[in-house]
């Protein structure tokens, strides 16, 4: 700043101090066109200047522990309440509990939880708005609710996560595992669940289905499934569900445990358990649908026609594995290798550990098998499946 200014912006701003508020936009408007500077810039200096000068006339002095704004309407007082009765309801979100907001109130009044607070705090909390109220509660720490039943559940101490499952490729005998729900967007009653297992090197695949996702359910499942899978399993590896991984886990303890491991995914992560994931849309949703299955009758139907489809994908539909990725010099991915197509069936015969016993009893369920017929069955199968759903709309 060259010496006319400092002088220009001193004189200035003696006369800024003593204006009145439309004068004042006047006087910085006239400093500006003077010395071709922004408002905003000219403001600066004039608070400068007469903070200098003149300390107490802009009283730049803040009172210590004043804030800035208008005063809060509500306080801690209101904020009690709120997150008593917040988490008498369970810690659901505010959009839930502002319209019976009143019915709590009354609640702790009657359960004696709000005999500190007056009168005066428990109306204006009835009259808060739903805004207001979900901000408050947005700064609440979350300790109830599914994450606390959820995460802190002892078998979910007992098992290991294993994000990249995928690392077994090459070894049969790893087993990712996936539950598919029958629901037909109605998640309410008991309805049929399929449990899908995929061994990864493989490609072997088995599915079963039975009513629900209980303990005795999903024993059904595993019992069935684990009769056609022939070779040795060393490891299952399913998502979070608690029924699959407490069963999977007392099966590995007693007095003639069995010989296996048992590790998860990543909770909300779908492709740690990629290769059993894929198959949900070609194997069980493209099958039967997404309709919503849940009496014995169907239940009975889709296992049946699971029993034939196991046996047709395993032994007759050939797939690829992925051998490798073409990358360009940025990381990209521009063309992905894969291998020449293969049944599982044929895989398991190449595997140099899977034991000859296994390779022979396989061999003789391939030579008896017609293609043609089971076919047939199972278009049958589907149909009376489909038919179940159609009669009772």
């Amino acid at each position: 700043m060259t010496h006319f200014d400092m002088e220009l912006t001193q004189r200035q701003a003696a006369e800024y101090k003593k204006a009145t508020k439309k004068d004042r936009g006047d006087i910085i408007t006239r400093y500006c066109k003077l010395t071709t500077i922004s408002r905003n810039l000219a403001s600066k200096r004039f608070r400068k200047v007469l903070r200098d000068i003149h300390p107490r006339v802009l009283n730049t002095k803040r009172i210590p522990g004043k804030k800035r704004g208008r005063k809060p309407i509500f306080i801690s007082f209101h904020k009690g309440i709120i997150k008593q009765a917040w988490e008498l309801s369970g810690e659901i979100c505010a959009e839930r509990l502002h319209p019976v907001m009143g019915v709590y109130i009354n609640q702790l009044t009657a359960g004696g939880k709000l005999k500190y607070y007056g009168k005066r705090y428990i109306a204006e909390t009835r009259t808060m708005s739903e805004r207001t109220l979900k901000r408050i509660i947005a700064d609440f720490p979350k300790t109830g609710g599914n994450n606390k039943r959820k995460g802190n559940a002892a078998i979910y101490k007992q098992i290991p996560i294993q994000a990249y499952f995928g690392k077994h490729a090459d070894t049969p005998g790893y087993v990712e595992i996936d539950y598919v729900e029958h629901n037909g967007g109605n998640a309410t009653g008991l309805f049929a669940c399929t449990g899908t297992y995929t061994d990864v090197c493989l490609g072997w695949i088995v599915r079963s289905a039975s009513l629900g996702k209980s303990m005795s359910a999903v024993e059904t499942i595993h019992t069935h499934n684990e009769t056609r899978i022939y070779h040795q399993v060393f490891e299952y590896h399913p998502d979070n569900a608690k029924p699959v991984l407490k069963l999977l886990f007392e099966k590995t303890q007693g007095e003639k445990p069995m010989n296996y491991s048992i590790s998860r995914s990543r909770p909300y992560h779908k492709e740690d358990n990629g290769h059993v994931e894929q198959k949900n849309g070609d194997k069980v949703r493209k099958l039967v649908g997404y309709h919503r299955y849940d009496n014995q009758e169907q239940v009975e139907l889709l296992n049946r026609l699971y029993a034939l489809e196991d046996i047709i994908s395993n032994f007759f539909l050939p797939s690829q594995k992925l051998t490798g990725k073409v990358k360009d010099e940025k990381g990209r991915v521009i063309r992905k290798k894969y291998d020449t197509a293969q049944t599982a069936y044929q895989r398991l015969l190449k595997a140099e550990d899977i034991h000859k016993e296994v390779k022979t009893k396989v061999r003789k369920i391939y030579n008896g098998l017609n293609l043609v017929e089971m076919r047939k069955e199972a278009d049958t199968l589907q149909q009376q499946l489909l038919q179940t759903v159609i009669l009772r709309k």
